[in-house]
C-alpha cells in the first residue's frame, strides 16, 4: 500500500517528483514538481507512509495536497 500526492481539485491531477531513492526526498526543492492530468504509475512515485508523503509535500512547498492510497505503484519510497 502506498500513498500518492495528488491536488485537491475537484479533477484530481497528480504530483510528478523525480526520485531514484528515498534519501532524494531530502533534497526536493520547493516547486520541484510536474502536475499529471492522468495517473500513471509508472511516473507518479507513491509514498509508503503517510508521514514520508507529507515530509514530500512540505519540502515542495505544497500549501494543500490529497492523499490517495493505493496498492502497487511502481515506485514507492519510504524514510525511516
Amino acid at each position: 500500500m502506498a500513498y500518492l500526492l495528488a491536488t485537491t481539485d475537484f479533477h484530481v491531477r497528480w504530483y510528478v517528483v523525480q526520485l531514484k531513492q528515498p534519501d532524494d526526498i531530502l533534497d526536493l526543492q520547493e516547486g520541484q514538481f510536474e502536475l499529471m492530468d492522468h495517473l500513471d504509475l509508472r511516473v507518479v512515485p507513491g509514498f509508503g507512509n503517510k508521514d514520508t508523503a507529507k515530509r514530500a509535500a512540505k519540502a515542495l512547498g505544497l500549501k494543500t495536497w490529497r492523499y490517495v492510497k493505493l496498492d502497487s505503484p511502481q515506485m514507492t519510497f519510504t524514510l525511516e
